[in-house]
């Protein structure tokens, strides 16, 4: 199988690529940096200036887009940026792969986030993200909204898989995520800071992620949005404290409410994944409390 990645080195783009290395495929790597893991070629661009070799990647059995910005709040990346890798980007690949006669499948992915300041305490399915009219806390929730909603609506000849998915996690995210920072925090003995902790989040290891995309494509499934339930649904506060019994350490009793982030009026967000359930037959399995030492 000829798998192309467009975007190197990220968090989602290694997870994805390691994996498909491991099942022998023929993997393109397309990016503004050389891949920090082997692949049958790689490709230097700046999609900022340069468009890919849509003759080269169209002969891919599946292209994966993991390009993004505005997550990472502490990277400061700006609105132009957030919106150019966000919206402007990937709607120009789809475009352009419909010119070229592309015939396999694109795969793309969206966020829990796109559901923005919500009070409902309940899982989400696929179309409450697109029908979501709750308050945008930043330009990343409105761009990853605008992406799903031109997928959702645009024709094409080609299959398109667009997983909306929860908070990912593993070993080798970004240090100032909540888990990596809380077990450094703990190690270099500092003093933790956190919001009040009721935020509640759906948790997804990255590497269930790849999995999932082999299993659709091993059960044809047909082009559409999906969701990717995360295998649980805890608070800030739950987190830290499974950290702490992990270690066999007590819960420091000021940690809490030091810290005001633009997420805390998305008091909770969980996806609903039973339409992707029901067609490849799998959910995901891994639970934090079991990954945590490997961090």
């Amino acid at each position: 199988m000829q798998i192309s990645i467009i975007g190197t080195n990220g968090f989602l783009s290694k997870a994805i690529a390691e994996f498909f290395l491991q099942q022998d495929s023929e993997l393109h790597m397309y990016g503004r940096q050389k891949p920090n893991h082997a692949c049958t070629s790689f490709t230097y661009i700046n999609l900022l200036d340069e468009k890919p070799d849509y003759g080269k990647l169209c002969l891919s059995d599946i292209i994966i887009y993991t390009v993004g910005a505005g997550i990472q709040s502490n990277l400061k990346e700006s609105a132009q940026l957030i919106y150019i890798l966000n919206v402007t980007i990937p709607v120009e690949i789809c475009n352009s792969l419909k010119e070229h006669n592309y015939n396999s499948i694109f795969v793309s992915f969206g966020s829990v986030f796109e559901m923005g300041n919500t009070q409902e305490e309940r899982f989400f399915d696929e179309m409450d993200i697109l029908a979501s009219l709750a308050p945008a806390p930043g330009d990343y929730t409105i761009s990853k909204r605008m992406l799903s909603r031109f997928i959702f609506g645009y024709k094409k000849d080609f299959k398109h898989w667009h997983f909306i998915i929860p908070t990912i996690y593993g070993e080798t995210e970004n240090p100032a995520r909540l888990i990596p920072y809380t077990i450094n925090a703990i190690k270099e003995n500092q003093a933790l800071s956190f919001t009040n902790g009721s935020q509640t989040r759906q948790y997804l290891y990255v590497n269930e992620i790849p999995f999932i995309i082999q299993r659709a494509f091993e059960n044809h499934l047909p082009d559409g949005i999906y969701n990717i339930e995360g295998n649980e649904t805890l608070t800030v506060r739950e987190i830290v404290e499974m950290i702490h019994h992990t270690f066999d350490l007590p819960l420091p009793g000021d940690c809490f409410g030091k810290l005001v982030r633009t997420d805390t009026g998305m008091k909770y967000l969980a996806l609903n994944g039973h339409k992707l359930r029901s067609l490849i037959h799998i959910e995901p399995s891994i639970k934090i409390e079991d990954q945590i030492k490997k961090y």
